[in-house]
């Protein structure tokens, strides 16, 4: 739940560009969201992590005890599935993708196809 009102919030705060961040946890379980800025040259169409942002997240990876699973971003068009433009920027193909769209969140995994829906669940914690 503090995850998901940190993506909100940073999705809101940075309408109409892109927000996006990373997804730190375990296997089952979304821990924290962190925000990064969005370094790309059309961030209202596309995201860019800022590589400083990364590069920490991976050093923090590697220390635990949290790992680094994913990321996220917002479409501030309201669309909350991923686009070509997202399956062109995969570079992990197992990290969880979530979407920020509309106040609702979506979650995503690479696959053959483009991406697989991943169902959520609120722990309520």
């Amino acid at each position: 739940p503090q995850a998901a009102a940190h993506m909100l919030a940073a999705a809101a705060q940075a309408a109409p560009h892109e927000a996006c961040g990373l997804l730190f946890g375990t296997d089952a379980r979304i821990e924290e969201a962190t925000s990064a800025a969005n370094v790309s040259d059309e961030p209202r169409h596309r995201f860019e992590i800022d590589p400083a942002h990364l590069f920490d997240a991976h050093r923090r990876h590697r220390a635990g005890p949290l790992k680094l699973i994913g990321c996220w971003h917002s479409h501030p068009n309201g669309r909350g599935e991923p686009s070509a433009t997202d399956r062109a920027g995969v570079a992990d193909e197992s990290w969880l993708w979530l979407i920020v769209a509309d106040g609702r969140i979506s979650a995503w995994k690479p696959d053959a196809a483009g991406f697989a829906p991943v169902a959520l669940r609120d722990s309520g914690s």
